[in-house]
């Protein structure tokens, strides 16, 4: 956690940044919303984050936050808080995304990755990802949201993220929507707190997470990236306590794979095949 600490420290003796949008950000505006009154509309940047979201805004400059733009905006009889964060690349804003979202409902109603349920609505467009609120949950409101999200996804550049090529495997499709990418140790101990301690010291990874379910079995994988050769007692710790559960490959380039399952039963058995060119340890 010192880097954490650090970066605190540093951002701290910096001056935060909060101003009006001003066109600095793609976020709706008057002439998009006519009749819409605009409560509050501002952009943080610095550390002006962690004033507004405290201790929220580790996970966001985890994964590499450059701005977040707020508004409050009312349409009618509606209500919405409009937060949409500037990432350093689209790998970053699909990260977050993949670790925020819940209780989606409904699926590809604006752009082929967003989660909408009955109070919120959530993207990732090429650097943004975005998180808006209602607060009545009416179906006229999620009608609102929708439209303030494509004028949104308009003006932004980019599309999906490029998953990496294992994951483009046919025997994914009906799960990859659960797929997260966790990068650092806050991301870590969110998403997967059991395996958390192997990663407590290491900095500059990324981790692959997708939980696959069907009628027959449970099975999940991990593909481990790092930007550095791994040391080797940290590379052994992290085999043996992983492989437990299931398989682990070297895929070279200081890449792990880990398939784990606790029935191994017809869905592990078909990643088995699947990955059966792969070098196992």
């Amino acid at each position: 956690m010192r880097k954490y600490i650090i970066l605190k420290l540093v951002l701290f003796l910096f001056p935060a940044i909060i101003y009006s949008s001003d066109g600095e950000m793609p976020v709706p505006g008057e002439e998009d919303l006519p009749g819409a009154e605009f409560l509050r509309d501002e952009i943080y940047v610095g550390g002006a984050l962690w004033g507004l979201i405290n201790g929220g805004a580790d996970l966001y400059y985890e994964y590499g936050f450059d701005r977040m733009a707020l508004q409050e905006i009312s349409v009618g009889e509606e209500q919405f808080r409009l937060e949409l964060y500037r990432m350093n690349g689209p790998l970053s804003a699909f990260g977050i995304y993949s670790v925020s979202r819940h209780g989606c409902e409904s699926n590809s109603v604006v752009v082929a990755g967003d989660c909408l349920n009955k109070y919120q609505y959530q993207f990732y467009c090429g650097n943004y990802y975005l998180s808006l609120i209602n607060y009545s949950g009416s179906s006229e409101a999620q009608i609102i949201a929708a439209k303030i999200a494509g004028i949104i996804a308009s003006r932004t550049e980019g599309g999906r993220y490029i998953l990496p090529e294992l994951f483009q495997h046919e025997i994914f499709m009906d799960h990859i929507d659960g797929l997260k990418v966790i990068k650092g140790i806050i991301g870590m101990q969110n998403a997967l707190p059991s395996v958390a301690p192997l990663f407590q010291d290491l900095d500059n990874y990324q981790v692959f997470h997708l939980e696959m379910e069907n009628s027959d079995d449970l099975a999940d994988i991990l593909m481990i990236q790092t930007g550095y050769e791994w040391d080797d007692a940290v590379k052994s710790d992290i085999l043996s306590t992983l492989g437990k559960g299931g398989v682990v490959y070297d895929l070279g380039h200081n890449q792990l794979l880990v398939l784990r399952s606790e029935g191994k039963g017809p869905l592990y058995q078909q990643l088995l095949k699947l990955l059966s060119g792969l070098s196992s340890h």
